[in-house]
């Protein structure tokens, strides 16, 4: 529908993309006739050498490579089905191309049965971002944007290029992504609807299964789904760059593409993208980012991190089909994710390799803001979780947390009405504190709130920002109501800084 998997197709010229560098050597090695789909697990390239000499069978438990050739009537039958069908009855594919989540070709598949009028292709990322002046919603707001090499464009365009002007420390992109501007008339065919509304229906399917316990651990384990929710994430999200003229209420036409019917998508393209990101956080306590290929899990990476710290209202306003009482919000779907992507040392250290820096440090700067908001204690406690399984998986990250602003004070501020809490539950005449939570966090997630005030003062350069607060620590490690594994951990914060 949106041509975002094309080059994930069996077949397709683009699949030398999916695979990398391995594309061309699966070129040089000679073509494999596949008789079914339960063949292309045990395909791989092999020497030419050896398919002279003896030709080696194999099964299940072998990793040679099978050829199959027919020769005679029957086959010349088989080959002209195949071409009635449209369809190659030859092609290179092994299993690394399924484990980058390729899959077979979808040209047979009927995907609507209205009458196709127009000349509809589906929209070009690449195109869109000339067009738009803007740039992917993942890239970063306020530096280059690297390229596949991981060099920046500067870089790339030589050695001897001239210094880079010092950077403003105003974005050069709007806060708000590019949106539909919805027109007065619905201008989408017949067939668009009809394909819309099956794409929705085949992502609802995937969303109410991920909502079934058990089959979270099955469907992590698809590479095929992942790289698609993957490439779901932030599809078609841009920023536009800001422009320097006062903005206006004339319509511009630039604005006007949006109405066109190249974009009928868009209200598809928010019901799909709602699903995704329930679907991720259904199944990312199961999800192992490490066992997937780089094509597979920065797409996943980077727009987790960047739905974090979107500054825009889609980001942050309650989903349109949820209501104007529900509170869940991309934001909110994101930080369960990475509340439970967290858990792994694996994915912390992905999430903690992601570029750029700088949007890491605006993560930090969002997560401790949200520890402090009282209002919402559901993410307060996950922002707690998901920084302090960041803030223990590197020291870089451990230094970064500290020098954010009172994200120090903050994390004890949490501390302090965990035991105000606790206080008032064992006596209620003690102390009536109007903005203490209604339920106490569990002693779980304070250990997680301590165990990240020990790993940002295991950092020595971080010990100063604990100076004043270092009555308020002892004053929670003495306190009656706290638990002794809570204390045991606060304790080895007061070791830790009366050694600096």
């Amino acid at each position: 529908m949106f041509g975002i998997l094309q080059e994930c197709e069996v077949g397709n010229e683009g699949q030398n993309t999916l695979l990398g560098p391995l594309a061309e050597e699966l070129k040089e090695a000679p073509s494999l006739l596949v008789s079914s789909e339960e063949d292309l697990e045990h395909i791989k390239p092999i020497p030419q050498e050896q398919v002279e000499s003896h030709p080696q069978q194999s099964s299940k438990y072998d990793k040679r490579p099978v050829r199959v050739e027919e020769t005679g009537e029957c086959w010349e039958e088989v080959e002209e089905r195949w071409a009635k069908l449209n369809r190659s009855n030859g092609f290179i594919s092994g299993l690394l191309h399924w484990k980058a989540g390729g899959g077979d070709s979808t040209a047979h598949i009927q995907t609507h049965f209205e009458p196709h009028t127009g000349d509809f292709r589906p929209p070009d990322p690449v195109e869109e971002k000339d067009l738009s002046g803007g740039v992917e919603g993942g890239c970063p707001l306020e530096e280059e944007q690297p390229d596949e090499q991981g060099g920046s464009p500067s870089e790339v365009r030589g050695q001897h290029s001239a210094p880079a002007e010092p950077q403003s420390p105003i974005s050069l992109l709007e806060d708000e992504a590019r949106c539909w501007d919805e027109a007065p008339l619905s201008t989408a065919e017949s067939w668009q609807d009809s394909l819309a509304k099956r794409c929705i229906c085949i992502s609802n399917i995937v969303r109410n299964l991920s909502f079934v316990p058990g089959n979270d651990a099955v469907l992590s384990r698809h590479p095929g789904l992942v790289l698609i929710l993957g490439r779901l994430v932030l599809l078609h999200h841009h920023h536009p760059q800001r422009k320097r003229a006062p903005s206006t209420y004339q319509r511009e036409e630039e604005q006007g593409r949006a109405c066109s019917r190249d974009e009928w998508w868009w209200d598809c393209l928010a019901a799909l993208r709602e699903n995704t990101l329930v679907t991720l956080a259904n199944i990312s306590g199961q999800l192992d980012l490490s066992q997937y290929p780089e094509n597979i899990i920065l797409p996943i990476l980077d727009g987790l991190q960047h739905w974090v710290v979107c500054p825009s209202a889609e980001a942050q306003d309650p989903f349109s089909s949820a209501g104007g009482s529900s509170s869940l919000s991309p934001q909110r779907l994101v930080l369960e994710c990475l509340c439970k992507l967290s858990i792994q040392d694996c994915n912390v250290d992905l999430l903690l390799a992601t570029p750029p820096f700088s949007r890491q440090q605006k993560l930090f700067s969002t997560l401790v803001r949200l520890v402090g908001e009282r209002r919402s204690q559901v993410c307060r406690e996950m922002a707690v979780a998901v920084l302090s399984n960041l803030a223990q998986g590197d020291a870089t990250a451990a230094r970064a947390v500290a020098l954010q602003k009172g994200s120090v004070g903050t994390l004890i501020g949490f501390l302090e009405d965990s035991l105000a809490m606790a206080q008032y539950q064992q006596n209620p005449q003690s102390l009536v504190h109007a903005t203490v939570p209604p339920e106490p966090p569990s002693i779980n997630m304070m250990c997680r709130a301590a165990k990240a005030l020990l790993a940002v003062a295991s950092v020595e350069e971080n010990r100063a920002e604990f100076v004043l607060y270092e009555s308020r620590l002892l004053d929670i490690s003495l306190s009656s109501a706290l638990n002794s594994s809570v204390a045991a951990i606060m304790c080895e914060v007061l070791f830790k800084l009366s050694r600096s």
